[in-house]
């Protein structure tokens, strides 16, 4: 009997786990090649056609991205449909992430991608240009583990950085 109390317990926990990440796509620092490179693929309903996902994907990203001054391009390919954003986000009033995002449709879903990220960090006050850093050396479990005086600086941007990918994931994911 206490076997199976402990087994209905644990499997409880474990779903209300799962159920509270749903949101949560980004957790860890990926790298890929070389470079940091966020992916998640959403699966979808199938009685939505691909079409009809890439016209809700356009629509997402003109109402959030269209006429931002932190937005440097937007390229829609409706043949590949897919739609290839570069943009920019503040953190704080001191560190800005330079970001792509690619996000493409098929007939199974949506896939995200996060790329070339980099980081401005403007409270450097020997320079009038701000400095910039790579997701390499800032963001990754080598990076900060590494210590040193910018640790809490670069906790801080990891776990922004992953907040901020989590929102993105969630209003792509809101979507289907």
């Amino acid at each position: 009997m206490r076997k199976l109390i402990l087994t209905i317990y644990l499997l409880t926990v474990i779903l209300l786990n799962v159920n509270g990440q749903s949101d949560i796509a980004f957790n860890s620092v990926p790298i890929v090649n070389g470079k940091v490179v966020f992916e998640h693929f959403i699966l979808t309903d199938n009685s939505v056609t691909p079409e009809q996902r890439y016209g809700k994907l356009q629509k997402w990203v003109r109402g959030k991205y269209k006429g931002n001054q932190m937005v440097s391009g937007i390229r829609f390919d409706d043949k590949g449909q897919f739609v290839t954003i570069s943009a920019k986000t503040n953190f704080d009033n001191l560190t800005t992430m330079n970001y792509r995002l690619d996000t493409s449709v098929t007939g199974a879903g949506c896939m995200i991608v996060v790329r070339d990220i980099t980081y401005q960090n403007m409270s450097n006050d020997s320079s009038f240009f701000p400095k910039v850093v790579t997701a390499e050396q800032t963001i990754t479990d080598q990076a900060v583990q590494s210590g040193g005086d910018d640790k809490k600086y670069r906790d801080g941007v990891r776990i922004a950085t992953l907040a901020f990918l989590n929102e993105i994931y969630s209003e792509i994911n809101s979507l289907y």
